[in-house]
């Protein structure tokens, strides 16, 4: 691994768990998951229509239901890898709270939805956690300045448009996660567990020449894993034994530790360097918008 991967891994990991934290506002895990993936669906019309990117960018502009394209649930469950039954039933119990709208055509996530105070506090918060991954990517010399603001880039800052541009690198994240560790809450685990290992390591450490070491790094409790995902402990246990099993964990007597096992290294290794890519796709999108320059500025300042 590089230093510039392991830089961005390392950062990534702190971005990918935050964003997954401020979207699900203290509720489930997998909830947001769900709606990034129905909205995504939803919003290919929009995003796909440059005019129609840029007349529903801002936090105070919303595409209207008539132009969401509604998804079937068979589609969200083979997107995100889940068992068809166990997304039939979260998305109806989010049509009954009145978050998304079930019709004969598929799901959708309607616009009231996305324009309510809470949401949108959801959105700014996803605005200002990438601000600061770029930033800490800046610092570490993983991304290059920006150019200019791009002429006749939106303003106010594009709040809906960025958080698109995030919703596609979480889903392109779940789906990397979903290949290596088999299902996407394992993967949560999988990634809390590197963070908490990793914390404090920096480039100079033996492991941003390899995977193996590792092993011995900063170990993690279970219990506290339970505590930091918000999962039940029971749950963080089991997702925790399966990972285990596959050999993406080892127990010390400090606790766990992750590691990539050898019938992983290949992909493990790949998802690293897919992740450079992702993460680079997504900035090069967020400065089309002006964003990164805007960022740059205000830092100057």
């Amino acid at each position: 691994m590089s230093v510039v991967e392991w830089q961005v891994t390392r950062l990534s990991l702190g971005f990918v768990l935050d964003t997954v934290e401020i979207s699900r506002a203290g509720g489930d895990l997998l909830a947001p998951l769900l709606m990034t993936a129905i909205l995504d669906a939803n919003l290919a019309p929009v995003d796909q229509d440059r005019d129609l990117a840029a007349t529903y960018a801002g936090l105070d502009t919303a595409a209207p239901d008539e132009l969401r394209r509604p998804v079937s649930v068979n589609a969200v469950a083979q997107s995100l890898g889940l068992p068809f039954e166990t997304v039939r039933r979260r998305v109806r119990k989010l049509a009954r709270d009145g978050i998304c709208v079930l019709t004969p055509r598929g799901v959708h996530v309607p616009r009231s939805v996305v324009t309510s105070p809470p949401y949108n506090a959801i959105q700014q918060a996803r605005h200002q956690r990438l601000a600061r991954f770029h930033a800490d990517l800046r610092a570490v010399g993983a991304l290059p300045p920006p150019g200019p603001r791009p002429a006749g880039s939106a303003e106010p800052p594009p709040v809906r448009a960025v958080n698109r541009a995030i919703a596609e690198y979480m889903l392109r994240t779940a789906d990397g996660l979903l290949a290596l560790a088999g299902d996407v809450v394992s993967g949560a685990v999988l990634l809390e567990m590197a963070r908490c290992n990793t914390d404090g390591l920096t480039a100079a450490d033996p492991w941003a020449q390899g995977w193996t070491a590792l092993a011995a790094r900063r170990p993690v409790r279970a219990s506290t894993l339970a505590a930091r995902l918000q999962l039940p402990a029971e749950t963080t246990r089991r997702h925790v034994a399966l990972l285990e099993a596959q050999g993406f964990c080892v127990r010390t007597p400090k606790g766990l530790a992750c590691q990539a096992p050898s019938a992983k290294l290949a992909a493990a290794a790949r998802i690293v360097r897919d992740n450079l890519v992702n993460v680079q796709r997504m900035f090069a999108r967020v400065e089309t918008l002006g964003v990164l320059a805007d960022w740059e500025a205000g830092r100057a300042a």
